[in-house]
């Protein structure tokens, strides 16, 4: 699901950056589709070229990090660069909180994509901020996090919707 659910942001910055249904796409593909597949299929990937399998965390972090950059080089129109630079700040902090308090991701990446929504597109859909409660009443009730580790996702996903603030309203990413 966060997988997803970025997937979402990414395409509607690239929609709303009027990039076109292929740069959109290869946006979506390389920002997202290819670094989860990655993380998702690295022991096979690893096997195959033999490659340690504790560099999976690299390899998706390598892949995200040059997204990023080809963005930034690229001048790549807004929202996209400032998007892309907290998902991957956002993605950074989740893996740092999630070693030390297992931080909620579903939390995270609904709080950030209700609040990058409700920039966007305007207070209009300042509705979609019950989503993260809900989302951390889910993730509790089903027992996959405590409240502590549901909270954790929900300010990290506050501080990766910070991150875009900042990046977007730096002059040289604008």
């Amino acid at each position: 699901m966060p997988a997803g659910l970025l997937l979402v942001v990414i395409v509607l910055a690239g929609i709303e950056a009027s990039l076109g249904f292929w740069c959109v796409a290869v946006l979506a593909v390389g920002i997202v589709i290819l670094p989860g597949l990655v993380y998702k299929k690295f022991a096979v990937i690893a096997r195959k070229f033999g490659l340690p399998s504790s560099g999976r965390t690299v390899a998706v972090t390598t892949l995200t990090i040059a997204g990023a950059l080809a963005c930034v080089l690229l001048s790549v129109p807004t929202p996209v660069p400032a998007t892309v630079l907290s998902l991957v700040a956002g993605n950074g902090l989740l893996a740092l909180a999630r070693r030390w308090m297992n931080a909620s991701a579903h939390v995270s990446v609904t709080t950030f994509a209700a609040l990058w929504v409700t920039d966007v597109y305007g207070s209009v859909f300042i509705w979609l901020l019950v989503l993260s409660p809900m989302m951390m009443l889910s993730r509790t009730a089903l027992r996959e996090h405590t409240w502590r580790e549901a909270v954790s996702g929900a300010l990290l996903g506050i501080i990766t919707y910070g991150c875009f603030v900042g990046t977007k309203n730096w002059s040289w990413i604008s």
